[in-house]
């Protein structure tokens, strides 16, 4: 009897260290979180790529209880010119790709009252109607953000904004030329927009952050970073020639403990 007791308890405390890897070593570097819609996901299959309010607000709460410093594109620019200059510790990035109108409904208002703040990755062609690239039989879509509400966001000094292309292709799937014209007239029109420059890119699916040519677009058009989708944190000082700057996805299944566990080590779970 005693056998299978302790058989039991073996196979799942096995477990348990396969969903929450607690015995990864620790890592030190640059935190980006990776987030897209915020709300309720209309399907349920759906879910890990929606964040509750509620989850998203806890999410945050934990940051600044737990010392973590929020920071923005720009401000990890003026870091980034002292090229010798130490990451602040505990320094976070909340990212959001795409530009979804729930980010604004939801992540902009629960930033602003607990003095976070956050970027948003935008897709230019798609702002102020929906998130086109999606088949709608398979995922519904929804509303994107608006020029107005990008607006509003950049001047409360809460939310800064980079590239997410004019389209959100696979980059490494399209004509050369087109992949280039996607990275660089959507910089261009949304720095016409905003009356500001972006220093930041991320590639749609992830596809093309670690093209050698890619990277060479993004940098040609006049980006400081750029983030791939690749799950992990990154060593400062950025070696910018090397790899672009990962991320941690925060699933809409995640607790509390796999967004810690991210936080420590660069990912959360193996199961």
């Amino acid at each position: 009897m005693w056998f299978i007791v302790l058989f039991a308890i073996l196979v799942i405390s096995i477990l348990l260290s396969l969903r929450y890897p607690w015995w990864r070593k620790s890592k030190s570097g640059l935190r980006v979180l990776c987030y897209h819609k915020v709300g309720i996901p209309p399907k349920p299959y759906m879910k890990d790529l929606w964040v509750s309010p509620e989850k998203f607000r806890k999410q945050v709460k934990y940051l600044i209880d737990n010392g973590w410093n929020t920071i923005t594109f720009s401000e990890l620019n003026e870091i980034y010119k002292e090229k010798k200059q130490e990451l602040p510790e505990k320094t976070v990035l909340i990212t959001f790709d795409d530009g979804y109108q729930n980010n604004y409904e939801y992540a902009y208002p629960i930033l602003k009252e607990l003095g976070a703040k956050g970027n948003i990755f935008l897709v230019w062609n798609t702002l102020g109607k929906a998130n086109t690239w999606h088949n709608p039989a398979s995922e519904p879509w929804i509303n994107m953000c608006t020029i107005e509400q990008i607006k509003e966001m950049l001047e409360s000094g809460v939310m800064d904004f980079g590239g997410h292309t004019l389209n959100h292709p696979h980059l490494t799937k399209i004509d050369p030329e087109a992949a280039r014209t996607e990275i660089t007239e959507s910089k261009k029109k949304t720095e016409e927009a905003l009356g500001r420059s972006l220093c930041a890119f991320a590639y749609p699916y992830g596809d093309g952050a670690y093209s050698e040519a890619m990277r060479k677009n993004v940098f040609d058009a006049g980006y400081i970073f750029d983030f791939s989708f690749k799950e992990g944190i990154t060593a400062w000082p950025w070696e910018r020639e090397k790899n672009p700057i990962d991320r941690l996805y925060i699933k809409g299944t995640d607790d509390i403990t796999d967004f810690a566990l991210h936080l420590k080590k660069g990912n959360a779970r193996i199961i």
